[in-house]
């Protein structure tokens, strides 16, 4: 048993992962509610959204910390809080307590996660090298600075590195382009590079991955598609929309003819994702945006709700498990 500063930081700790836990429940079950209203927002408050939703369990996990901490003790917050929400014992800490068994799974959890992510990441790089050492950036007579050509039969356009993007397009797409086309697609991936899509990709399905598998998905999946549809509309500002769109579904065409590759969260495809919804955000953007306000108000009433749960959540398992 500890009873220190330690013990006060390690319950501050457990707060931190409970807060983590309600909120990521509270915030499933508000997806399922709200989820699908999303759409009618414009892409970049869709994105905004997203990022709140997959970042949320953190924010709200922190904060529900931080308001049970003895260092607002003087504020009025402070005994707002501890009149209606607080946390026994906080300057006692037991190890072999549910407290200590709820951050070693959580700690478990998050270095299998690392290493597996790791793992996946690692063996990603070691095949980008060796496709590095095979490729170079002229085509013919033509050179393209940011851009890898890959000596390859199979049409494929991504992109790919965290830091300092790459742009990849095989010989196989460019013999199927127009000069036009080409220039279209080098464009889209040259997006995703400014933009780091890789990397912001990877980070999000880092921290969707404390989500329901199949909720972590839809995260990842609407959020690629929206990287998408800004990368399209940065092109269009360049190309026309409606060569853009028929760019899109010439290469998906092409590809169809090829076998399917896995799916990755941390490579922009050129022509992956739901093309039909890509054309129709090119030629009829939607332009609803969401007022700031609205995500403000929604995660205040989550964490409002978060803290309540954390003590309630708390005096039910102090009541099955004793711990002194």
């Amino acid at each position: 048993m500890l009873i220190s500063d330690a013990a006060v930081t390690l319950n501050l700790i457990t707060i931190a992962l409970l807060g983590f836990l309600v909120s990521a429940l509270l915030l499933s079950a508000a997806w399922k509610i709200i989820g699908k209203s999303v759409d009618s927002y414009s892409v970049q408050s869709q994105k905004m959204l997203i990022l709140m939703w997959v970042s949320g369990p953190w924010i709200l996990g922190l904060m529900t910390m931080l308001f049970f901490s003895p260092l607002f003790e003087n504020t009025a917050i402070y005994r707002w809080v501890d009149s209606v929400a607080h946390w026994h014992h906080l300057y006692v800490f037991q190890l072999d307590s549910w407290h200590g068994v709820t951050i070693i799974l959580f700690s478990l959890f998050s270095l299998a996660l690392i290493v597996i992510r790791g793992a996946g990441l690692y063996r990603q790089g070691n095949a980008l090298l060796t496709l590095n050492y095979f490729s170079n950036n002229v085509h013919g007579s033509k050179s393209y600075s940011g851009v890898q050509i890959i000596d390859s039969n199979i049409p494929t356009a991504f992109t790919s590195g965290f830091f300092s993007p790459l742009c990849y397009v095989s010989k196989g797409l460019i013999d199927n382009l127009t000069d036009n086309e080409f220039n279209i697609v080098v464009k889209h991936e040259l997006a995703h590079a400014r933009n780091k899509d890789p990397l912001s990709k990877l980070l999000i399905a880092f921290l969707s991955a404390y989500y329901p598998r199949k909720l972590a998905q839809r995260f990842n999946a609407k959020y690629a598609l929206m990287t998408e549809f800004i990368a399209d509309q940065s092109t269009a500002t360049v190309h026309e929309a409606e060569d853009v769109a028929a760019t899109l579904v010439k290469v998906a065409r092409i590809q169809k003819a090829f076998p399917q590759r896995q799916s990755n969260t941390s490579l922009s495809y050129f022509g992956s994702h739901d093309i039909t919804h890509r054309v129709q955000q090119l030629l009829t953007p939607t332009k609803k945006s969401m007022p700031v306000i609205v995500p403000i108000a929604f995660m205040s009433v989550m964490l409002c709700l978060t803290i309540f749960a954390v003590d309630a959540t708390h005096h039910l398992v102090e009541s099955i498990f004793t711990h002194s």
